[in-house]
């Protein structure tokens, strides 16, 4: 009998490039066959897997990546586990307390040099810009620390929310450092405690919709037809889930578990973190089934909807999870103000 192949076994053996491209093809052509027969947590799962040992093997292509002194993280979705065909990589370095401005520059350019080696696999840098290739995101331990702090201490300042979230988010995928693969993570969770606004200015901006599903009767008169789905109901369901986790104290990483986790600590009621749980599968397994689609018939991967070209049950679920974030998200904001 054949032997069965391991696709991320061929990830991590990968001795060139080229070899590295055709595993990542196979492991993301596994991952999406399993889509059919597999619970679609469990499939995102493989991928954002996946995904970080593409991260660790190109890391180890590039000239001295072996040796360099550095930690790669992965952050957003990949961390997460939760991943879907065409996602991006968000990436942050921490290097050795010993390496000078030179060395640190030499880093910034490998780190390029790493991103461009998973973009020829497939695997795109983010998009916002959130890349181990930016002195933003290439520090010192120290310098991340201190980073933490202040950004906990005011939010408002230094794109805080938006920093201590992707802390919050982080998962290291390879270390030629003593560093805690949940450093930063741990880091976060601690200052999030100590801070008197933090908190605060988490679950604002986790409340604070920025996109919504059209209604029947606007999109009926032509008004709006074109639904984000990330941005009108993951974003807000992953947001959410993670405001809750800090507060509870919770290192949880998956918004999930997060929930499970916020719901054991009294921060979410229980009918609340089972109804977002349940939005949060329905959803994702919406968008993987759309990317993978749009993969198929040889299109661009979005989250961008047309509401008209969806199955009558798929637009009213759609609408239907979406309300009932929106409802939560709205409830929540309401009793923070009496925090």
């Amino acid at each position: 009998m054949p032997t069965e192949v391991d696709p991320l076994g061929a990830i991590d053996d990968a001795c060139d490039e080229v070899a590295l491209r055709g595993a990542v093809r196979e492991a993301a052509d596994v991952a999406a066959a399993e889509f059919r027969h597999t619970p679609v947590l469990d499939v995102a799962g493989r991928w954002s897997e996946m995904q970080c040992h593409a991260v660790a093997a190109a890391v180890r292509l590039v000239p001295g990546g072996t040796h360099l002194p550095w930690t790669w993280f992965v952050s957003g979705s990949v961390a997460r586990g939760e991943a879907a065909p065409g996602s991006d990589v968000e990436s942050m370095l921490v290097v050795g307390d010993d390496v000078d401005e030179d060395g640190k520059t030499t880093m910034l350019e490998r780190a390029a040099a790493v991103h461009a080696v998973l973009e020829r696999c497939g695997i795109g840098g983010d998009s916002n810009g959130v890349l181990a290739s930016r002195p933003r995101f290439c520090r010192r331990m120290r310098s991340w620390a201190d980073g933490v702090t202040r950004w906990t201490e005011d939010p408002r300042q230094d794109r805080g929310v938006v920093m201590t979230g992707l802390m919050a988010d982080s998962s290291a995928v390879l270390s030629n450092l003593d560093v805690d693969p949940n450093a930063l993570r741990a880091l976060t969770v601690a200052a999030v405690g100590n801070s008197t606004w933090a908190g605060q200015a988490l679950l604002q901006d986790a409340t604070a919709l920025r996109s919504h599903i059209p209604s029947r009767l606007r999109a009926f008169t032509g008004q709006s037809d074109a639904a984000d789905v990330k941005l009108a109901a993951i974003d807000p369901a992953v947001k959410i889930a993670r405001w809750a986790a800090l507060a509870a104290g919770s290192e949880a990483t998956s918004t999930p578990r997060r929930l499970d986790a916020a719901v054991a600590a009294g921060v979410l009621e229980t009918d609340d973190g089972e109804s977002l749980k349940d939005c949060f599968e329905w959803l994702t397994r919406f968008r993987w089934r759309l990317r993978l689609g749009s993969l198929t018939d040889g299109q661009p991967v979005s989250d961008v909807v047309s509401l008209s070209a969806l199955a009558p049950h798929d637009r009213a679920a759609l609408r239907s999870v979406a309300r009932e974030i929106v409802g939560i998200s709205r409830k929540l904001g309401y009793l923070s103000t009496f925090r």
